[in-house]
């Protein structure tokens, strides 16, 4: 017989833990200061795996492929604390396998994004990019010595194919340009585009997707650039609902910051593996918000510049342009 130690707040949580509660009213009902929602997550799921509690929210009908929820087992855990009222951690899950997403450019930036994609779930990615993978291409992104030469669309397909089953990925040996016929078919048929194309300048790449994307409703997320030890994370553009691009270039023109090297260096600027992943980083939880809806987006409006070397993260607002056409109408 297994014997348990409960404390204070395990005592008062487990009453509240009656099938009917999500975990954030359990977490308002404790009323406890600095009681994390995923603390509370991980003390039921302890229970769970114990066969203590049982998971009301397993009995829901939304149902995964074959090992689906088993590899993602601990991301549910952390999902329940993240769940509105009224929703659950498969819910969220859910959607995130319907995700359609579009990555434009597969290289630093583009090859971290769709690896963690697939590995948070995501269940329809499109990458298209025009390039082959190069020895100086090992140095920051997903690819290995015995890749070069491949597409790098075609080398990550396979890698995906192998980290996640469930994810269906289609390819496009594309380069993205002002006139590029190609990205108006593939936009119909996606929920989020995330830009990772910085030739000839991530600027003028998100500026001709932005420009795409708006006429359709669909969310754009520019992945931002980095420079040595310095990362930069654009804002979150969702029409209706954000500023737009535009507006974000005329705000930025007027400030000179360490990324202003980023436009004038062009493809020479200095990179460093960590900036690299740092920018991936920073932007996942994000993409996964406005995928889910479970948070609201934290770079609407605003833009991030990051320091890996002093470990900062600086915000700084860039609100709609009064009188922008774009942005009239944005809340």
């Amino acid at each position: 017989m297994i014997t348990y130690e409960i404390d204070e707040i395990g005592g008062r949580a487990i009453p509240l833990a009656d099938g009917r509660r999500p975990l954030q009213q359990i977490l308002e009902c404790l009323a406890i200061p600095d009681l994390a929602p995923m603390d509370l997550a991980a003390f039921f799921q302890g229970l769970i795996d114990d066969k203590i509690f049982r998971d009301a929210a397993s009995d829901s009908k939304v149902e995964f492929p074959p090992n689906y929820e088993a590899r993602l087992k601990r991301q549910l855990v952390y999902f329940s604390g993240l769940a509105p009222a009224g929703q659950t951690a498969r819910d969220l899950q859910h959607r995130l396998l319907r995700s359609r997403v579009l990555i434009v450019g597969a290289g630093g930036g583009g090859s971290h994004m769709a690896v963690q994609l697939a590995g948070v779930g995501v269940g329809n990615l499109t990458i298209a990019d025009h390039d082959r993978v190069e020895i100086g291409n090992l140095g920051r992104q997903i690819f290995y010595a015995d890749h070069i030469g491949e597409l790098k669309v075609e080398v990550l397909r396979s890698v995906i194919g192998k980290i996640s089953p469930e994810t269906s990925v289609t390819t496009h040996v594309e380069r993205l340009t002002r006139e590029a016929g190609w990205i108006n078919k593939i936009l119909p048929n996606v929920d989020l585009v995330i830009n990772c194309a910085d030739y000839p300048s991530m600027d003028e790449t998100s500026r001709w997707l932005f420009d795409a994307c708006y006429p359709l409703r669909i969310p754009l997320i520019p992945a931002g650039g980095y420079n040595g030890h310095m990362t930069s994370v654009p804002p979150t553009l969702i029409p209706g609902r954000s500023t737009c691009w535009h507006c974000y270039e005329r705000t930025t023109a007027k400030k000179v910051s360490p990324f202003g090297e980023l436009r004038l260096a062009e493809m020479k600027s200095g990179v460093f593996l960590p900036a690299t992943v740092a920018m991936a980083a920073l932007q996942m939880p994000e993409i996964i918000r406005v995928l889910t809806g479970c948070e609201q987006p934290r770079f609407i409006n605003c833009r991030g510049e990051f320091d890996i070397n002093a470990c900062a993260l600086r915000i700084e607002n860039v609100p709609p342009t009064p009188g922008c056409g774009t942005c009239e109408g944005t809340a």
